[in-house]
Formats: structure tokens, C-alpha cells, sequence
């Protein structure tokens, strides 16, 4: 990472630069894991240093490319270049408007080590206002052409309001070469706000593609996140909600499809500090081809979160004898007054089902995609929207099976 810290010293000096001087020395901080605790390190999906250098010193420009799109946003490398006004809402660009960003938000430079190095180097990414007590509904697309690089983040939802964001992410290119492409995106919830978003990730398999997505909750905010993962080589997807505030929920419910020789690591966790809170976790994973899916949770619930719940439950089909799945869920209980628990469960489709319903008339393919798509329907149909229950029925409808 030398090459980085020149980088830093001269294309990155910034208003941020201390921010991002402080994210550079906390990845110089944090070895990369070995994970030694687990009998499956050989199967754990590992992010090597040469992708992680491939994104700090790539560089997002500003490209105007041809898009159809419908959503009320897009952006490209992270720069928007397209924004319809919406009353009670400001949308800019990060890079441009350091001024605007509030001081709270360059004390959160996350915990992953990943997560570290993109905060150090992002190179664009949007900057979101909802004033107090409105109402938004917006939809975003994001492209990323054939390049290397990150972004970085922040929704900022005033007190009462209530945001319903749509955010798409997709590739535009289809180069050869082995992108690395990064996004740390920061939530900051005041009280009595509620976000639902829904996250679509659909890129082309030339990309390695990095998320963090943290949600920083205050009393009485509920926060609900559907997420879909479907595209990338290798996916690293990591969803965190810190519920400071009393009385805050988090719910979450996300699908992952992996095939060929796709890797997908999806870890989706709650940090409960508040009293009376409460996070429910649910996650669904198909797997077909030679890919792996891994789900690590964890449901962290302090000693002075009293009274709160905490429930996480991960399932993987597994479609194929090639393919690998694996589920560490856990729990982390501080205190004897809540209620929590955990389940995990990685099965194929039952021979019996397929048998009913070829006896029907169905073919293999269709019974399988039915009872597939059964098993991941249940969880988006929750998010009662139509262009993500379409896409998740899209992409159980292709499987190669």
C-alpha cells in the first residue's frame, strides 16, 4: 500500500484528508484475518491485497454515458447526472460539498478493515437530506463503468420523517479485466424517523464489488432494509445497524443468488445499545454451479439494552453438489432480560416436491424453479416493491440449474 500513501499525500488532499488519514491508518491497523477459529478458512471468501490496492488507487471520473433509466436519480462512478427535485429532500455530490456534511458523520469511520481502506480512498459518492417531518419516496440508479475505484455515502433523515429509497446497482461495460469497486453508505436516523430501502446489487462478472451499509439509529426509529444480491464475481455485502436510541427496530430481510464460480460473503448484524429495541434478522441464499454463499451474523444486544429482542435466521438452498454453502450465525447477550435467538439452515430441494409436481405436469426445471422461488418470494414480497419482487422472480426464473 505504499502506492497509496503517496496517492493520499497528493490526489487525495482534500477538506477530508484527515478523515481519510485517520480510515488509511486504521486499515494499516487491522491485519487481514486468518480466521483461525473456523475448520472451513479454506472455504471463507477472501478479498486478496491486490483487489484492495486496485481500489484505493483507482480513481471514479465523471463520465456521461447513455443510461435508460426511469429512476428519479442516476449517477455514474458516483456522480449524479441525473436529479429530479423533490420537495424536503436535497441530493448533491459529496466531493463538492464537503462544507454541507455535518461533523457527526467524519467521527464513523467503521470497523472492517475493508471498510477502512474505502473510507480512506473514495473518489465520489452522494451526500442526502431529508429535512424534519416529510414524506420522501425517491429511486436511484448507479452505474460503474469498467473501472477501479470507491465511494463513499451519507443519507442524513431528519426528526419524524420517513424516506422510502430505491437504490440500483448496476455495471455499464463488460471488460475483461477484474474491477474492484467499493461504497461505504452511512445512515445517520434522527428520532422518530423510518427508512426503508431497498438495495438491488446486479453487476456484470468482471466486477469484484465491496458494500458496507451501517445505519446509526436514535430513539423510536425503525429501519428496514431489503437487499438483493445477484451480480459480481466476488461479493463482499456487510449491513450493520447501531440502535443507540431507546425503543429503535431494525428489520431486515435480504436474497443472495450465486452461480458458476461466483463467491458472495453477506453478513448482516445488529448492535443493540438502547433499551426496549429490537432486530430481526432474515436472510435466504440460493446457490447453483460451483459458487459459495456464506452468511456471518451476529445479534450483539448490550449489558443496558434491557427488555430488547434479537433474532436472526439464515437459510441457503443448495441446488448443487459442486456448490458451497455455509451459515455462522451468532448470538452475543450482555444482559438476562431479553429475549433472543438464532437458526441456520442449509438444505437442497426435497425429491419428493419435484416428484409431486412432475406428476402434475410440470417439468424438472419449472418444479424446481417454483419451489426456489417459494423459498426466497416469502422474504422480498415484504418489501411491497413491484421492481424488486420482479427482479428476485427474474433471477430465480434463470437459474442454472
Amino acid at each position: 500500500m505504499e502506492q497509496f500513501a503517496d496517492y493520499l499525500r497528493t490526489k487525495l488532499k482534500d477538506p477530508a484528508y484527515d478523515y481519510r488519514q485517520d480510515s488509511f491508518l486504521s486499515f494499516l491497523k487491522s491485519p487481514a484475518r486468518d480466521y483461525k477459529e473456523s475448520p472451513t478458512v479454506k472455504d471463507y471468501i477472501r478479498i486478496e491485497g491486490g483487489h484492495l490496492e486496485k481500489m484505493a488507487t483507482g480513481f471514479y471520473q465523471r463520465q456521461d454515458i447513455s443510461v435508460e433509466s426511469e429512476a428519479d436519480i442516476v449517477l455514474v462512478n458516483g456522480f449524479i447526472t441525473k436529479s429530479k427535485e423533490i420537495h424536503g429532500m436535497e441530493i448533491m455530490n459529496i466531493v463538492e460539498n464537503h462544507q454541507e456534511i455535518p461533523s457527526f458523520v467524519w467521527e464513523q469511520k467503521g470497523k472492517e478493515r475493508e471498510e477502512f481502506l474505502i473510507n480512506a480512498a473514495w473518489s465520489s459518492g452522494y451526500y442526502m437530506k431529508v429535512e424534519d417531518n416529510t414524506d420522501i419516496t425517491v429511486s436511484l440508479d448507479l452505474y460503474n463503468t469498467d473501472s477501479s475505484g470507491s465511494e463513499k455515502n451519507v443519507i442524513v433523515v431528519g426528526r419524524m420523517s420517513r424516506l422510502n429509497l430505491s437504490e440500483s446497482r448496476y455495471s455499464k461495460g463488460k471488460g475483461s479485466g477484474s474491477e474492484t469497486q467499493g461504497k461505504s453508505t452511512y445512515i445517520f436516523m434522527d428520532e422518530g424517523s423510518t427508512v426503508n430501502f431497498n438495495y438491488l446489487q446486479d453487476k456484470e462478472r468482471n466486477v469484484v464489488d465491496i458494500t458496507f451499509i451501517r445505519s446509526f439509529q436514535k430513539r423510536d426509529s425503525n429501519f428496514n432494509i431489503f437487499h438483493v444480491n445477484h451480480g459480481a464475481s466476488m461479493l463482499l455485502f456487510l449491513n450493520e445497524s447501531l440502535q443507540e436510541g431507546n425503543a429503535s427496530d431494525y428489520k431486515v430481510y435480504g436474497v443472495s443468488f450465486s452461480d458458476g464460480n461466483q463467491q458472495i460473503d453477506v453478513r448482516d448484524s445488529s448492535f443493540q445499545m438502547g433499551k426496549n429495541t429490537n432486530a430481526d434478522i432474515q436472510v435466504r441464499g440460493v446457490v447453483t454451479g460451483k459458487s459459495s454463499t456464506i452468511h456471518r451474523g451476529n445479534v450483539d444486544i448490550e449489558l443496558e439494552s434491557i427488555n430488547s429482542n434479537g433474532i436472526y435466521d439464515s437459510r441457503i438452498l443448495l441446488l448443487s453438489k459442486e456448490g458451497f454453502a455455509n451459515s455462522k450465525p451468532g448470538l452475543m447477550i450482555k444482559n438476562n432480560s431479553t429475549r433472543s435467538k438464532h437458526g441456520s439452515a442449509i438444505s437442497s430441494v426435497d425429491s419428493e416436491q419435484v416428484l409431486y409436481m412432475r406428476s402434475r405436469g410440470i417439468g424438472e426445471k419449472d418444479a424446481m424453479n417454483l419451489i426456489t422461488g417459494g423459498f426466497v418470494g416469502s422474504i422480498m414480497e415484504k418489501s411491497n416493491n413491484e421492481k424488486f419482487i420482479s427482479a428476485v422472480h427474474r433471477f430465480t426464473e434463470n437459474l442454472a440449474i
